[in-house]
């Protein structure tokens, strides 16, 4: 059985970065009363800080 090869550091950091672009955006629309958006944001921010934790698992591993 191989084992997947590790994520790049690269590839850890945008993740992560995406998911705090997420919650900024997310923070400014809710700022701005557009709650679809900002609930579309906060989703992101869930899902990539989620898949960017996991990255970085499998790169510590």
């Amino acid at each position: 059985m191989s084992t997947p090869s590790k994520p790049s550091a690269a590839a850890v950091v945008t993740v992560l970065a995406l998911a705090a672009a997420s919650m900024a955006a997310a923070v400014y629309f809710g700022g701005n009363g557009q709650l679809p958006l900002a609930m579309t944001g906060t989703g992101l921010f869930v899902l990539l800080g989620g898949l960017g934790f996991e990255l970085a698992r499998r790169r510590s591993a």
